[in-house]
């Protein structure tokens, strides 16, 4: 058997008989959305709809192929091609042969369903045009699954540099801020009163298809040839117009194709040992520390959070999650200042408090298996979860309500009371379930004292991403119910009063769980870092 029939038949292996969970959601959701796109062509074969409107459709599967692993990034696929760097053959050739197997995955399944829209907007005119459909189907997928491969590898291949990092960071967190705060330019554009309390709208035509210059766009963009060469054979075009999309996608894909063998091969041409680190142990100033050091710095819970501050600045992956949870803010605020609804600027606070507190709900995890250190030591359990729960206010939460704060004393907002109690509310239950989640929901990935840069697998703590997106974000309306229950909506102290009281019991309650839940399930844990 030749190498890549074994690396397919290895994949379609790991895909049968590993984990189903999270494949079988995806592949639910997506036939969802593909069967959404089918609709469409459908809708516009009987000219219910125009075709621009399948054009955006597909352009939209696209753009989710390119920003997936941007969104993701370090995601280990199924095959890692690390695993094979020992193999007797040059890492080109290997990298090569793995190339089959990258056509495999759940997205191509979702693609192809989403691409039969093709076939089915075809399928009322004559055969040149249904052949021009299956053609671009295949065209159109192989551009889109080495879109988002070549994506991916790159995004890891820039993440083993310092400079990549910060730029992979910047990218990522552009990407999350235009998907939390995109749409407020267009609802500012909408509804430009509605800070003044007008909720009158813009009253222009509906579309009924997208304007002329934008279905041009999206036509001459590569994620729309396909769809231009079925609307150019539909109308018996000369075979060259037609052709020449098709054959740009089977162009471009064979380059982006070539990008990532490229780069896999670069991975498999490093050598599987640890980078130098970039700490300096000072002996003589460590010991002239110890000896002046004041009683009062003996207590154990500050003693956790100095050591969770160095972490965070230390770790590859924590120092990549620190980044996301500050930009993506940041950015967000420039999105919204310039628009019509520049009042809604303090509510940032509240989505800062929401990425700060996903990007903590993995610390156990992460630590690796110097959480014995943990388990072995009498009453440290409790002093830990209050220590990083001090850092975790020290390094966002603090921060967050003076920011907060001051957004809402320059922007003078008539619902600035509204948000700083909607920010008090959020920073404290985001403080409180960071170490809870990340003791209910670890998700183990390589060991902290061998992960050296973050390219390298740190876990998918997807799912107690959105279990601690959901609970702040939930929290952060607690005080303005609480208000408008008791008919208090205007008074500001009391606003103000619900957040801190909402966010200091859930500090106060989160913590005894933890506690609790890392005593039972802390060695069962421990197992599960030791053995990967």
């Amino acid at each position: 058997m030749s190498m890549w029939r074994g690396f397919v038949s290895l994949k379609l292996r790991i895909l049968r008989h590993g984990p189903h969970g999270d494949r079988v959601f995806g592949l639910i959701t997506g036939l969802v959305v593909a069967s959404g796109v089918v609709t469409l062509a459908a809708l516009t074969r009987s000219g219910t709809l125009d075709d621009s409107w399948l054009t955006a459709a597909i352009s939209i599967i696209g753009v989710a192929w390119f920003l997936g692993p941007i969104l993701l990034p370090g995601a280990v696929p199924v095959l890692n091609p690390q695993w094979f760097r020992t193999l007797p053959k040059p890492p080109f050739r290997i990298a090569a042969a793995l190339a089959p197997s990258e056509m495999l995955s759940v997205g191509t399944v979702i693609t192809v369903a989403s691409l039969s829209g093709f076939v089915v907007l075809a399928s009322v005119h004559d055969g040149i045009t249904i052949v021009a459909a299956l053609v671009a189907v295949m065209t159109q997928l192989f551009f889109f699954v080495w879109l988002g491969r070549s994506v991916g590898a790159l995004v890891v291949f820039m993440l083993r540099s310092r400079v990549g990092g910060w730029f992979a960071a910047f990218q990522m967190s552009a990407l999350l801020a235009i998907s939390f705060a995109g749409w407020i330019p267009v609802a500012a554009f909408l509804v430009p009163d509605l800070g003044s309390g007008r909720a009158d709208a813009y009253t222009g035509e509906f579309w009924t298809e997208l304007p002329g210059p934008l279905e041009q766009v999206l036509l001459a963009a590569p994620t729309g040839w396909g769809m231009a060469a079925i609307n150019a054979a539909s109308v018996s075009a000369p075979p060259v117009v037609v052709l020449l999309p098709l054959v740009g996608l089977l162009s471009l894909g064979v380059l982006l194709w070539m990008v990532w063998v490229v780069l896999t091969a670069a991975t498999l041409r490093q050598p599987p040992t640890r980078a130098s680190s970039r700490l300096k142990v000072r002996t003589r100033r460590a010991l002239s520390a110890r000896r002046y050091a004041s009683p009062l710095r003996t207590d154990p819970v500050t003693a956790v959070a100095k050591r969770e501050l160095k972490t965070w600045l230390r770790d590859p992956q924590r120092a990549l999650e620190l980044r996301h949870a500050w930009m993506t803010p940041l950015l967000m605020v420039l999105l919204v200042i310039p628009t019509a609804w520049y009042w809604s600027v303090p509510f940032v606070g509240v989505a800062a408090a929401v990425f700060a507190a996903m990007v903590a709900i993995n610390t156990y995890a992460l630590d690796g298996t110097a959480l014995w250190q943990l388990l072995t030591t009498p009453g440290a359990i409790r002093a830990d979860v209050r220590g990083r729960q001090l850092a975790w206010m020290l390094m966002f939460g603090l921060p967050i309500l003076v920011a907060s704060t001051t957004l809402s004393l320059v922007v003078e907002s008539s619902l600035a009371h509204v948000a700083l109690g909607a920010t008090f509310a959020a920073v404290g239950v985001a403080c409180g379930c960071a170490p809870l989640i990340s003791a209910l929901m670890p998700a183990v990935g390589r060991d902290a004292r061998e992960r050296v840069s973050t390219g390298q697998n740190a876990g998918n703590p997807a799912g107690g991403q959105m279990m601690s997106f959901t609970l702040v974000l939930f929290a952060s309306f607690l005080p303005a119910i609480l208000a408008a229950v008791l008919q208090l909506g205007d008074l500001w102290v009391f606003h103000l009063i619900f957040g801190l009281t909402t966010g200091g019991i859930s500090i106060a309650v989160a913590g005894p769980l933890t506690v609790e839940r890392l005593v039972i399930t802390g060695p069962k844990l421990m197992a599960s870092i030791k053995s990967g």
